[in-house]
């Protein structure tokens, strides 16, 4: 099987390709576990995951998926009414 190039096949030219497990995202700031392959909104998000030094499921260690036009990504749950009510603001 052809590993996934980006620029081609719907792959956006900023893609980050993981080779062993073909696996793409976008985002300087994701984090991409070797163990289990799971893609990460953050650096932090990935600390979780890797609690104890083992993978660790992520919705048992607070973590929320998000369908990406990767797969699923798994990050921080957003506050609750959503980042304009974080700021106070109300949506128009």
């Amino acid at each position: 099987m052809a590993h996934p190039i980006p620029g081609s096949d719907g792959i956006p030219t900023n893609a980050i390709v993981h080779g062993a497990c073909e696996s793409w995202w976008t985002g300087n700031e994701r984090s991409h576990c070797g163990g289990c392959h799971l893609t990460l909104s953050s650096l932090s998000a990935f600390d979780r995951h890797r609690k104890g030094a083992r993978c660790n499921d992520p919705a048992t260690v607070g973590l929320v998926a998000r369908q990406m036009p990767y797969g699923l990504l798994w990050g921080w749950p957003g506050p609750e009414g959503g980042m304009a009510a974080a700021r106070g603001r109300t949506p128009a």
